[in-house]
């Protein structure tokens, strides 16, 4: 157990550390130059910001990869950081962070009314809610995560709810599986100037998957599309590119 929480802080200190200009970018508008690192990467594709009227705040999906990456790069093998954070493969985990933009600051909304009117959506249109009871593991990362983001973010950080959700359907399919093709949404109710807010992953995430490219001109491509936005050609069929030189990736991706 020592070893899982030393592991499990140091994963957290580097989450705090790689999470801070991404939540800041939400607030601000330019946003500062990326770390050329596989976990900037996961953090770009699954932190979402909240906007709209009078609203600021973000919605993070944390994937296990996430931490497993995280012990990886303090020195742990793939298979220690598999088996550390094994746990975390029974829930999907989520930190929302909600509030009013008032004169010079944020109302923040509370726990309770975060936890209340946030849900979980899988791709067949079932919802979750977050879970009351969770395991010891699950609870000691979230000790730890919590204390660490307030110190470092200040009012935001102490406002990070942090919420576990199922991590199967009732049929046992992953709602949230980061490495193979699937969807899946938060939706946060009464939160923002929207009754209902959605927020949604299209999988998978690029950053976990190997690089892919359009055969026609040859730009590299998010794993989850189906088809080149530039050429319109298919991409289910394409196989991704493990080795030799990448082509260049277009600046500007389309809507």
């Amino acid at each position: 157990m020592a070893k899982w929480f030393q592991l499990a802080r140091s994963a957290v200190l580097l989450l705090a550390f790689l999470a801070t200009p991404w939540m800041l970018r939400a607030q601000q508008s330019a946003a500062p130059d990326s770390a050329d690192s596989k976990l900037d990467d996961i953090i770009k594709e699954t932190q979402l910001s909240v906007g709209g009227k009078d609203t600021a705040g973000l919605v993070w999906w944390l994937p296990t990869e996430f931490w497993e990456q995280s012990a990886i790069q303090q020195g742990s093998s793939p298979e220690q950081a598999r088996t550390t954070f094994g746990p975390m493969r029974a829930y999907t985990m989520v930190i929302v962070a909600v509030g009013k933009v008032g004169l010079g600051n944020i109302n923040w909304h509370s726990e309770s009314e975060i936890r209340s009117n946030t849900t979980l959506r899988d791709s067949d249109g079932q919802a979750y809610q977050p879970l009351k009871e969770i395991s010891p593991d699950a609870q000691g990362i979230a000790s730890i995560v919590k204390p660490v983001l307030a110190n470092i973010l200040g009012p935001t950080g102490q406002n990070l709810q942090i919420l576990f959700f199922p991590a199967k359907t009732a049929s046992g399919r992953l709602i949230a599986d980061p490495t193979h093709a699937g969807n899946f949404s938060v939706i946060l109710a009464n939160l923002t100037a929207q009754k209902e807010s959605e927020f949604a992953w299209r999988l998978p995430l690029s950053s976990l998957s190997p690089p892919k490219f359009c055969p026609v001109g040859k730009e590299r491509v998010e794993a989850n599309w189906k088809f080149c936005p530039w050429h319109g050609n298919r991409l289910d069929e394409v196989p991704p590119i493990t080795q030799g030189a990448e082509p260049k990736k277009k600046e500007e991706k389309p809507q």
